[in-house]
């Protein structure tokens, strides 16, 4: 009886440290997966963002360091783990240092250059020149509510560019409109007692840039009489 007694004990401290090894292996496995599924997902969201830039038409120049070398790592690491589930607790390379950290800084890479590549774009696409031009129009009461519409523009597209967008082509689209509607804004630009030609030599002065033919005496006077003179540059191309 205490035989039977000794050998049913011993059955169950073995099985309890089956069940105990079981757990820790368990709990390895699941701290990998968790390593390895935010590392994965970081990586997936990166790379939709990428290419939901360059179909929105965003130029992005972003090739990852060594990126081949990794999908390499990860090859090599699931062909292990497909021969030998255990091998991910003793992988081939350092698991933490020379792949999950360096996934994760190539992502980090990945996310500035979108958000620098976004800046720039917008920045482009709104190249209205310089603001000293509405700023010297401000102080024209006929052109303060233009001025104050063309500044509102400009603020919204600003914001925009500020930050990268959750869908680029909603963004884009955005931009698109509020780029039409300030330029209608310097199109419309106009006020009562003001000479024509002035009215067009700030239009162009505010854009593409006016010609220096345009810069006639009258429009000069106009200026001048105003202290505006000052607001206005001569640029060599």
């Amino acid at each position: 009886m205490l035989l039977e007694r000794a050998t049913a004990l011993a059955a169950k401290i073995a099985k309890y440290q089956e069940l105990a090894n079981a757990a820790d292996q368990a709990e390895q496995f699941q701290t990998r997966a968790n390593q390895f599924g935010g590392v994965a997902e970081r990586v997936t969201r990166a790379r939709q963002a990428l290419g939901q830039l360059v179909e929105a038409g965003v130029p992005v120049d972003f090739v990852p360091t060594e990126g081949a070398g990794y999908a390499a790592k990860a090859k090599e690491l699931r062909a292990a783990i497909n021969n030998n589930p255990a091998a991910i607790n003793d992988p081939p390379f350092d698991l933490k240092y020379d792949f999950v950290d360096r996934l994760n800084a190539i992502v980090a890479k990945a996310n500035q250059v979108m958000i620098d590549a976004w800046k720039v774009y917008v920045v482009k696409r709104a190249d209205f020149g310089s603001d000293d031009v509405l700023s010297a129009l401000a102080a024209v009461p006929q052109f303060r509510k233009n001025v104050a519409k063309i500044r509102e523009y400009r603020s919204d597209i600003a914001t925009l560019g500020n930050s990268m967008p959750s869908d680029p082509q909603v963004a884009v689209a955005r931009l698109d409109s509020l780029v039409a509607a300030h330029n209608a804004a310097w199109a419309d630009l106009s006020a009562e007692d003001i000479p024509g030609n002035v009215i067009s030599f700030i239009r162009a002065a505010a854009n593409e840039g006016a010609q220096l033919t345009t810069y006639t005496d009258s429009v000069r006077t106009w200026f001048e009489s105003r202290n505006l003179l000052s607001a206005f540059r001569i640029r060599l191309r």
